[in-house]
């Protein structure tokens, strides 16, 4: 009765352990899913002091050794956040002062992340990064990482994919009815004698050398239809017993060649007959299937070890063997560290331990390392630990009788020999030392006797402990990672939330600011480009007026040789005329440059006081400006000189009114005299004349008056060309100015060229308060995108530390002890 309820509670039980996995496993899928989308932060633990002398720092609980073998540094776990540097910051702040204003935390140098407590650092272990690298630190190794926050994304996401499949094969084995015992340990510590004296047949080679190099996997006859064989698996084959084609087949006597081709093979099936009956029997023990797997030694190579760690996770139960000579090794405790992610309890063999002369002292140093790996273990010793000489167990050959009874006891059982009482190894020494001899032989076969029935009754009797409490422990372990992983990751999303609320707070007038000046800024450009350039074109446009109205006043510095180089003097005169307009140009491009160069100052100055040390001053090379030629309104200009361009016959006019009263007899070649002088009476005085002269005597003088007077007034138009010439060229050259309209056009064109040279400052200034309001705009949209990512990380991982809660205690609840006899007894009743 009592054993049905065991059952029902073991069912119960292993129904209620299958539901927090497939629970925990759609858990973890979420969370690989939300990391994709918002990676997690990773803790950081804090590295342990450097070891004192003589002081040993490797392994305890929690895996923080460092030693020169390995060049493992001591474990530090990190946080990533991609976009890398709102996380960092979140890690700067979340444990210090408030949160600073934006241009405060640029400035900042990078804090190192908040660190992992204690505690935290005890309860990490399923999710926890354990990064080496040969000639690295860790530290080294996590801090460059850092700097590639998806590396640590994708690295916290094959810790996740990695707990699914284990997940996944723990609702596998707690499924399954067979049970899986892995024996493993270091090199040389007699894992292939105790698996042998545990079948009383020497079937796995031994030998002071290393041998076994390949998984062993020795399985009940029974499941091989009664036949005794060896069933080699080549390397990158999967095994199916009922394919042939899957495996070699081979007699018990070849274990030995195969074990050693590990090159060609990858584990063997070896099918044998426990010669022992049903109670003693560990294989064949009328309960379920037991398979006992014989590992290569820890440290034996890389690979191997490698493997070794692999194949523990679809192991039910650990036996692991360790030298009493020894005692762990560095790859020991990092297996049993490895192993104590999911197996609370493991099966300690201190093997040879018949050759340790201060047995007690072997025995508390080997306790006391067990408590440091596997206080679980430790905590049960009695049961759990055994110091045994499995080289003291006599074993049969490989050879089995048909009968299936052992050859040298007739009820099969190698501790009922008749021979006992015989010192098996005994070859000198009085009958003293034969009896000392025979009792210790006897404490180890009852030592070894006591070791197999604790195996039996981990094995069958407690497979609560065996079977599902690796799956209860793994489950603790991964929702106690989720769980610390989860409150951690709320934090930070509440701070970060935190943080960027009072940026966005601080950004707000800051945005306003910019765009203020940014208008401001750019009406005062603009305004001062019309401005300068107004001022240059009605500058330009006046000074140009002024000296064509006035050029002919002006000192041209030309010589007049006489009347036959007139048309030549003419030409002078137009150039010199033309020279002195384009030098008044000369002057006007030099104001303009002049005025260029105070605009682009007043637009720096605007530059400097929206934009400060941002704004970007561009050199203003006045030497650049109008440099395209000038001649080409000159060309347009072409006076034709005429003869009348010669005599001002209006000014002539003018003069000889002003000289005619004073020299009338120049008027009439002198003859009439000085009566003909005066304004206008010289009419009188001419009719006076003729009255006097007669009118025969008239007639006559003139034809010679009319000649003198036109050769009079021809020397007086001569003389004066120097003065009249350049009125006349003067004239028509304004004339013609003003039609291709001369200082229009140049004002207009010296005016553009200043606008242009001050569009180039003014595009500048525009351009950077342009990007400083774009920045602050899109600093601001990355502000609001990381709140929004904040909040929904919140939500997230606030639910998350829920949901962890609950399956956690569900899976607590499980207990794996079951009731006792009595207890049971009263509930069938």
């Amino acid at each position: 009765m009592a054993s049905h309820v065991h059952q029902l509670h073991y069912n119960h039980n292993r129904i209620a352990l299958a539901r927090a996995i497939a629970r925990t496993l759609e858990t973890l899928h979420k969370l690989g899913d939300f990391n994709k989308q918002w990676p997690a932060q990773y803790p950081n633990l804090q590295p342990p002091p450097a070891p004192q002398p003589g002081h040993d720092p490797r392994p305890g609980l929690h895996h923080t050794q460092t030693t020169s073998d390995n060049h493992t540094s001591p474990l530090r776990n990190v946080f990533n956040r991609p976009q890398a540097m709102r996380r960092a910051e979140t890690m700067a702040n979340s444990s210090s002062a408030p949160a600073e204003s934006s241009s405060a935390a640029a400035s900042r140098s990078p804090a190192e992340p908040r660190l992992m407590t204690a505690q935290l650092a005890r309860e990490f272990s399923i999710l926890k990064l354990d990064l080496k690298m040969d000639g690295l630190p860790q530290a080294e190794i996590i801090h460059s990482l850092r700097k590639d926050s998806k590396a640590l994304a994708q690295l916290l996401d094959g810790q996740i994919r990695k707990s699914m499949r284990h997940l996944s094969l723990l609702r596998e084995r707690i499924e399954d009815t067979s049970s899986k015992v892995l024996v493993t340990g270091d090199l040389n510590s007699g894992k292939s004698t105790f698996c042998n004296a545990l079948l009383r047949r020497k079937i796995l080679p031994e030998d002071e050398q290393p041998l076994t190099s390949i998984f062993c996997e020795v399985l009940d006859v029974r499941e091989n239809g009664g036949v005794e064989e060896v069933h080699a698996i080549p390397v990158g084959v999967e095994y199916k017993r009922d394919d042939e084609r899957t495996y070699l087949v081979y007699p018990l006597q070849k274990l030995e060649q195969i074990v050693t081709e590990n090159e060609r093979f990858s584990s063997c099936k070896v099918y044998v007959k426990d010669i022992r009956s049903v109670d003693e029997s560990l294989l064949n023990n009328g309960v379920l299937d037991i398979a006992l797997i014989d590992a290569p030694g820890l440290n034996n190579d890389s690979l191997k070890t490698t493997a070794v760690f692999a194949r523990q996770e679809e192991i039910d139960v650990v036996v692991f063997v360790v030298s009493a000579q020894n005692h762990f090794t560095l790859s020991a405790k990092e297996f049993i560290y490895d192993a104590a992610r999911e197996k609370a309890y493991m099966f300690m063999v201190v093997n040879g331990y018949d050759n340790i002369k201060n047995t007690q002292r072997c025995q508390e140093a080997i306790l006391k390392q067990v408590a440091h790996l596997s206080p679980a273990t430790f905590k049960e010793s009695r049961d759990l630990v055994h110091f045994v000489s499995s080289s003291a167990i006599p074993v049969q050959g490989p050879d089995v009788p048909q009968s299936g009874g052992s050859s040298s006891s007739p009820s099969g059982n190698p501790s009922e020999d008749p021979d006992d009482d015989e010192e098996p190894s005994g070859k000198h020494g009085d009958s003293g030392d034969k009896g000392k001899g025979k009792a210790k032989d006897k404490k180890w076969r009852r030592d070894f006797e006591q070791l197999e029935a604790s195996l039996r009754r981990f094995v069958l009797e407690k497979r609560a402990r065996s079977k599902l409490a690796p799956a209860k422990t793994y489950l603790n372990n991964v929702l106690g990672d989720m769980h610390q992983l989860a409150v951690f990751n709320r934090d930070v999303a509440q701070s970060e939330l935190d943080r960027v609320s009072k940026e966005l707070e601080a950004l707000e007038p800051e945005i306003e600011k910019s765009r203020s000046a940014r208008n401001e800024a750019g009406d005062s450009a603009e305004r001062s480009i019309e401005e300068t350039a107004s001022d240059v074109y009605d500058h330009t446009r006046a000074t140009l007026n002024m000296k064509i109205e006035h050029v002919s006043e002006q000192d041209l510095g030309l010589q007049y040789n006489g009347v036959l180089e007139a048309y030549q003097y003419a030409e002078d005169v137009i150039n010199a005329m033309m020279n002195q307009i384009t030098e008044t140009v000369d002057k006007c491009e030099d104001y303009a440059r002049e005025k260029t160069g105070q605009g682009v100052n007043t637009i720096k100055s605007l530059g400097l006081l929206h934009l400060g040390n941002a704004y970007t001053d561009l050199t203003f090379n006045p030497d650049r400006m109008l440099r395209r030629k000038r001649d080409a309104l000159a060309r347009q200009v072409d006076i034709d000189v005429e003869l009348w361009d010669f005599f001002d016959v209006a000014n002539l006019w003018e003069r000889q009114e002003k000289v005619a009263g004073t020299s009338m007899a120049l008027t009439v070649a002198g003859v009439l005299g000085g009566r003909l002088i005066g304004g206008a009476s010289w009419i009188d005085g001419a009719l006076g004349a003729a009255k006097v002269l007669g009118t025969r005597n008239i007639s006559r003088l003139i034809i010679p008056g009319l000649i003198a007077a036109i050769a009079l007034g021809v020397s007086y138009a001569v003389a004066s060309i120097p003065q009249s010439l350049p009125r006349r060229l003067s004239a028509k050259l304004s004339l013609q100015l003003a039609a291709i309209d001369y200082t229009h056009i140049n004002a207009q064109r010296i005016s553009t060229e200043v606008r242009k040279a001050l569009k180039v400052p003014a595009d500048n200034l525009g351009m950077g308060l342009q990007m400083n309001f774009e920045q602050l705009q899109s600093k601001k949209e990355e502000r609001n995108k990381i709140r929004h990512e904040s909040e929904i990380a919140r939500k997230y991982f606030g639910n998350l530390v829920r949901e962890s809660n609950e399956v956690r205690t569900s899976v607590e609840r499980v207990d794996l002890e079951g009731p006792a006899p009595g207890v049971a007894a009263q509930h069938n009743l």
